[in-house]
């Protein structure tokens, strides 16, 4: 078999892989709205202590099945964060169906994230970070706008680091970044923030 043939056989095997492996992912997902529809708040959605339990199975399954463990574990953390951002659609979808939205009060914020982060930074400037992070977290699962999220980030990775809770901090800084990653045409200052997020979560992960 000559060299291109040879390539052409090996992509034919990893385009069957890829079909698999799209249809447990499918699968996975199924098991992901289910479970985001019957979690009680956002903080049991991203639930920073199961993310490490399944890091480190899969590290070792991967130990166990002759593959990279840092590849499995940055697929996975890759896939964990896009999950998460879904989980917590549902989730929010299932709250409001059920008229667990929130109150007025919340709903104004929600409309207006701006306000919401301003709001957040003032209480970190006055050391107040129980109530930072509490309103930085409110924002990250309410807020669409790219530029909010990524600020928002920025300041709960490092309201969380300082704490102590670098695994959380990484979670929170790793579904920012995959989100921004996943998005068209990033402006200057979007680039910018999203190289602060990358920084950051380099700094968690030392």
């Amino acid at each position: 078999m000559t060299a291109p043939d040879a390539l052409a056989d090996v992509r034919r095997r990893i385009d069957a892989i890829d079909r698999r492996m799209v249809a447990l992912i499918a699968e996975r997902q199924a098991c992901v709205v289910r479970a985001g529809s019957l979690k009680a708040d956002a903080a049991a959605v991203r639930a920073p202590a199961r993310v490490e339990q399944v890091i480190a199975r899969v590290r070792a399954l991967a130990v166990e099945q002759g593959a990279s463990p840092d590849v499995v574990e940055a697929t996975y953390r890759a896939l964990i964060g896009a999950f998460i951002s879904l989980e917590l659609d549902v989730h929010r979808g299932a709250a409001a169906e059920t008229g667990a939205a929130g109150s007025g009060a919340a709903v104004v914020e929600a409309e207006n994230p701006e306000l919401l982060l301003q709001r957040a930074l003032s209480s970190a400037e006055r050391g107040d970070a129980a109530v930072a992070t509490s309103e930085l977290i409110r924002l990250l699962d309410t807020a669409s706008d790219l530029s909010l999220r990524l600020r928002a980030a920025v300041v709960l990775g490092e309201l969380l680091i300082a704490s102590g809770r670098s695994a959380e901090a990484e979670l929170v800084l790793a579904t920012a970044a995959s989100g921004a990653e996943a998005a068209e045409d990033l402006d200057d200052v979007d680039a910018a923030e999203l190289e602060r997020v990358r920084d950051l979560l380099d700094h968690v992960r030392r």
